[in-house]
């Protein structure tokens, strides 16, 4: 029996159920038999198995009710379903199949038909998860392009602006014209600040994968954390001439781990200073949230991002704009980042309404007092 399949069948006449059971095991199968589809959801989720025949007309869970159950379960909406029912009107049929069933056979039935229509299911299955595979291997090898692509540029950019305004410095006399020199110079610093923004990324993408984002939670310096963290964002985009505007109530008290805090700080701005429009207004507000925890939220004039993306927004290396048209760079880990980091201490981040632009709101909860 190695390698066999395992069916499930699920029926409240126990006569139907043996003749069945006695049926697969002749043609090679496995089976488990539950009398009633609360026992049968119960040992669907402990056992998983290969294909399940289910009668409609059982005590509640019926037939349709259970597969409305398990439709709604990541882990067992894939699993072949069959029905079995004695009903043999079309609207019957009908409604089986459109509840998600793979197949539905009438009873009385023909031992044939049924295991022919068993192993058609299967095959179906079987197909279904080799052209899956195919796709999921297919859209790996597209997305590791796309990183690697991404990652190519986000790194050369800034690196060749730094050396290209290093090397201008050091060729120039700027005696005469300490104006330039300084504008050279601000150029530099903010592309060398863009590679350490990225090499943090990566470090702290590698932290996530490892589990070893820090959770200690330490007293946040407004200052430093947040003033200073929103000032040097901020700089890059100061061509957009935006206005950066901080509110913080002075009666916020914040501990949080001080790494993760200031880069998750700094990713929100920097994703508000990006989308917004020129001369837009980005709005900063820190609100506490019991001892040690706070509300930040973060409002910029943007587009903003329809609701059916506020959840998608979050996924490592999702990007509303894709390819070689997308408008705005970044290897789409910023807010996968912060949502790691404000969940590690058992907090959270939200895409909230608004009437325009975005509003994101990083929750992060009171300390555990001892």
């Amino acid at each position: 029996m190695n390698g066999a399949k395992t069916i499930l069948v699920i029926d409240d006449d126990q006569k139907l159920s043996f003749g069945l059971v006695a049926v697969l095991r002749r043609a090679g199968f496995q089976t488990k038999t539950a009398s009633s589809g609360a026992e049968g959801l119960k040992s669907i989720r402990a056992e998983k198995p290969d294909v399940i025949l289910c009668d409609i007309m059982m005590p509640p869970p019926n037939g349709i009710q259970l597969k409305k159950e398990l439709s709604n379960d990541p882990e067992t909406r894939r699993i072949p379903f069959l029905f079995l029912s004695a009903r043999t009107a079309q609207v019957d049929k009908l409604a089986g199949l459109e509840n998600g069933a793979d197949d539905y056979i009438t009873k009385p039935f023909e031992v044939n038909e049924l295991l022919a229509r068993i192993q058609a299911i299967l095959r179906r299955d079987m197909l279904g998860r080799e052209r899956g595979i195919q796709e999921s291997a297919a859209n790996v090898d597209k997305l590791r392009t796309s990183i690697s692509a991404n990652l190519s540029h986000e790194m050369r950019t800034p690196l060749t602006i730094l050396m290209a305004t290093l090397d201008l410095v050091m060729r120039e006399k700027f005696t005469e014209n300490n104006a330039e020199l300084s504008e050279y110079v601000k150029t530099a610093s903010n592309s060398a600040l863009r590679l350490k923004f990225l090499i943090e990324d990566l470090e702290l993408l590698y932290d996530m994968a490892q589990d070893k984002l820090g959770t200690t939670r330490e007293r946040i310096d407004v200052q430093y954390h947040i003033h200073d963290a929103i000032e040097q964002v901020a700089k890059a985009w100061e061509s957009k001439l935006l206005e950066v505007k901080v509110s913080i109530n002075p009666d916020v008290v914040i501990f949080a781990p001080q790494r993760e805090f200031r880069h998750a700080i700094a990713h929100l701005i920097d994703n508000a200073c990006k989308f917004s429009p020129k001369k837009g207004k980005v709005i900063v507000s820190v609100q506490p949230n019991g001892m040690g925890g706070c509300f930040l939220e973060v409002s910029d004039q943007g587009p903003g991002i329809p609701l059916e993306l506020r959840e998608k927004v979050f996924e490592r290396y999702y990007q509303i704009s894709q390819g070689d048209t997308r408008q705005h760079g970044g290897l789409g880990i910023g807010l996968t980042l912060v949502r790691a980091f404000s969940q590690s201490v058992k907090g959270d981040v939200q895409i909230m309404d608004s009437p325009v632009g975005c509003r994101v709101r990083m929750v992060l909860p009171p300390i555990e007092l001892d």
